[in-house]
């Protein structure tokens, strides 16, 4: 059988493996185990790689997240006011208009200890278990864009005012870029881009056509050129626009809102699937058995051809029993069984 860095490799590229990785994608639930606050977890790579290490070991899943990055916004926008003429210092809600985008600071990525951190983490964790994958969270242009505006704003704008957000994911695309190739450099094995603002619940295909997806594959394909792996987490609905996310050159989708089987059956050929348990219906407040057949049914819709990476639907909440976790587990080491044995 594969190593699990080997196994998520060959499925990432497209080969498939002769093994179901889970990766549970706990960010929040190791932390909270712990005690810890994210920010705290954040700025502490020794609590973070305790944490992360700790709960992988304990619950048995796969893989191992150092954190998110939110340096970008912070370090062009954390100097401006936002719209209640406050300096928070994180970026958030300070570009309304074009003159604002002119007031953003360059981008350096050898200046940022949010930075430095995750790359301690990375370096912690590979002694600690140099066979688990490990992954950062990064913001794709348009998420980055998102944050600088602010939420409401964003929105508006993507309808409204599309040069306006567009302009803006073109000037921060390479500060996303040059933070990927620091974690390309370092070795993580794939980068995990959540899309939680871009999916049907929020705004339309016609917006995402426009707004979004132009921008990603226009940095996805600068990112790839380096040598990444990428992990697009299509959060919420995405049925309606999986066509335009995949020319988006993911290798893998986390998806979620949807059946596994119906992705599988229209884009498994072109593209590795990640998901989908429920987290909160399913693995936080379903019973042990609920999971283990969830999960089991997920495995063998979606893992047939060695393509396929168990996981939630999103991050694990903290409130989630280990129990189901471990129920989850069981199910792919079963599930493996009967596909590859």
């Amino acid at each position: 059988m594969m190593g699990k860095r080997e196994a998520v490799k060959a499925i990432l590229e497209g080969k498939g493996a002769d093994r179901i990785p889970v990766i549970m994608n706990a960010f929040s639930l190791p932390i909270a185990r712990y005690g810890y606050t994210i920010p705290e977890a954040m700025m502490d790579p020794v609590k973070m790689t305790e944490c992360m290490v700790g709960t992988r070991r304990k619950l048995g899943y796969d893989g191992l997240c150092v954190g998110a990055y939110g340096g970008i916004a912070a370090m062009m926008g954390g100097h401006l006011k936002n719209s209640e003429g406050k300096v928070s210092g994180d970026g958030e809600d300070v570009v309304h208009c074009m003159e604002d985008i002119k007031k953003l600071r360059p981008y350096d990525a050898s200046q940022c200890g949010m930075l430095k951190n995750l790359l301690k983490t990375l370096e912690l964790m590979r002694l600690e278990e140099p066979d688990e994958p490990v992954y950062v969270i990064l913001h794709v242009p348009a998420a980055v864009a998102f944050t600088l505006m602010g939420a409401k704003p964003a929105f508006k704008a993507m309808v409204k005012n599309q040069e306006l957000f567009r302009a803006l994911c073109r000037h921060v695309e390479d500060a996303v870029v040059e933070s990927c190739k620091v974690m390309i450099d370092a070795g993580f094995d794939f980068l995990w881009f959540p899309m939680p603002n871009f999916g049907g619940y929020c705004i339309s295909r016609k917006s995402y056509e426009a707004c979004i997806s132009e921008s990603n594959i226009r940095a996805n394909k600068r990112i790839k050129e380096l040598g990444a792996k990428i992990v697009i987490h299509t959060c919420g609905l995405y049925d309606d626009r999986f066509d335009l996310v995949l020319k988006e050159s993911g290798d893998a989708w986390h998806i979620s809102d949807t059946q596994t089987k119906k992705v599988k059956d229209q884009y498994g050929d072109q593209v590795s699937l990640m998901g989908n348990i429920p987290c909160c219906s399913v693995l936080m407040e379903g019973t042990e058995e609920d999971v283990y057949q969830f999960a089991y049914q997920e495995c063998m819709d979606g893992a047939k051809d060695g393509r396929f990476i168990l996981s939630g639907d999103c991050d694990v909440a903290p409130p989630t029993p280990d129990a189901n976790v471990i129920a989850a587990v069981r199910a792919a080491k079963d599930a493996e069984k009967i596909l590859f044995s």
